[in-house]
């Protein structure tokens, strides 16, 4: 008996340090942009730290080491103080955000070569060279595939246990577009402005969606949709597993950033200097909040807070329900040092600027859902939702504990 609730107390400690790993592109392959880890506003400045490069590049953060990409290479830095752990030198801009799994970062800069790197002193372990181009397509990695797309046009699943092959494609034109992986099926766009299905174990085209023009937003996917931006500035539904048009919705500039997705809305900056809120199933505008510079990252979701970043080097939290300011952040850089897309570990949210610095801001311990004065959505407020928390996690773990007792003492 001690034995059983020795190990489940020992699960219960580990829970929440595996839950708030930040370890791909969007959190996850599926690309929510969605976190358990609680993050409220107002958020307090921890640290920066400037890592000497430009970056592109956005943060990701496992196992307490913040990794990211820059024209120097890889770097890896402690989370809970800023200082650099290790750095990597590539032949080319890591303009892609890196993938961490199972110890192992996988990333592709613009020197043709795909990377598989020991997370934690910064040696390689192999590198893969079939690319005739670089990357910028940022990897999911998946029941022991790496998936990246190529500026070569092709399109590929590496084995990460290899180093090797497993499948290629070609997609007839460069890819940008960072894949989401969900229900064994692999989601990319390309510069042709084509969005493509392939099966995620033998790259057979399942189906294609053709937009009209450049493709430079990622997919993400929720309940059977996959949603994505492109540079005519519409954001499209399209079902999963026919790829069949749901609905469109036009905002007034180029979409690049990837959609973030939770509980029915989908989140997408635009270059209409707008973030926009969207009815996943209707495609209806639920709200639109103004920023001074043009939306550059992708948004990540917590506790009911959305937060992203401009190219006005502001970083945002605004309530997921009613586009209403609650947090924001000037990094004070000039004109054109964009927020890249934005990671939340524990209670911390990480974010980087193209300046080459990374910032860290803390928590506070409530929720604030006062609104920020003078700012306000264009929109009326939607109903509020239940904020998403951890706490269901633990209520598991009591039940399987005491269920376990239960048979324990049962004769």
């Amino acid at each position: 008996m001690r034995a059983v609730i020795y190990l489940l107390l020992m699960v219960m400690l580990v829970t929440p340090a595996l839950a708030s790993d930040w370890n791909m592109f969007k959190k996850d392959a599926s690309h929510s942009g969605f976190t358990i880890d609680t993050v409220n506003p107002p958020l307090t400045l921890k640290w920066s730290s400037n890592i000497g490069y430009s970056t592109d590049s956005s943060p990701v953060v496992v196992n307490g080491i913040l990794y990211i990409g820059s024209s120097y290479g890889i770097h890896a830095i402690d989370a809970v103080s800023g200082k650099e752990i290790w750095k990597y030198q590539t032949n080319g801009f890591v303009r892609a955000v890196p993938a961490v799994v199972d110890g192992v970062l996988y990333v592709g800069p613009n020197d043709k070569r795909f990377y598989a790197i020991n997370a934690k002193n910064g040696s390689v372990r192999w590198t893969y060279t079939q690319s005739l181009d670089g990357y910028l397509s940022s990897p999911a990695v998946v029941d022991n595939l790496a998936y990246v797309g190529s500026k070569d046009a092709n399109f590929y699943a590496i084995n990460i246990l290899t180093g090797e092959t497993s499948w290629s494609k070609a997609t007839a034109s460069s890819i940008d577009s960072s894949p989401a992986v969900s229900g064994g099926t692999v989601y990319v766009g390309n510069r042709n402005g084509v969005l493509i299905a392939f099966d995620a174990v033998n790259g057979k085209e399942k189906w294609r969606y053709d937009t009209g023009t450049e493709i430079k937003s990622s997919p993400a996917i929720e309940n059977g949709i996959v949603f994505i931006g492109s540079n005519n500035g519409v954001i499209y539904a399209l079902t999963s597993d026919k790829g069949i048009l749901k609905w469109k919705y036009s905002t007034g500039n180029n979409i690049e950033p990837s959609p973030s997705v939770k509980d029915g809305t989908v989140y997408v900056g635009s270059k209409d200097s707008n973030f926009y809120a969207i009815d996943s199933a209707t495609g209806k505008l639920k709200w639109k909040f103004p920023t001074s510079g043009f939306v550059t990252s992708s948004a990540a979701i917590s506790n009911g807070v959305v937060y992203f970043g401009s190219a006005n080097n502001v970083i945002y939290g605004i309530d997921a329900n009613t586009g209403q300011l609650l947090w924001s952040n000037s990094t004070g850089g000039k004109d054109g040092d964009y927020v890249t897309s934005p990671a939340i570990s524990g209670n911390m949210l990480y974010a980087a600027t193209h300046n080459g610095i990374v910032y860290a801001y803390a928590s506070s311990k409530e929720h604030t859902p006062a609104r920020t004065a003078g700012t306000t959505a264009t929109t009326a407020p939607v109903p509020a939702g239940t904020p998403e928390s951890p706490g269901f996690e633990y209520a598991a773990i009591v039940l399987l504990i005491v269920f376990l007792v239960r048979k324990r003492a049962a004769p």
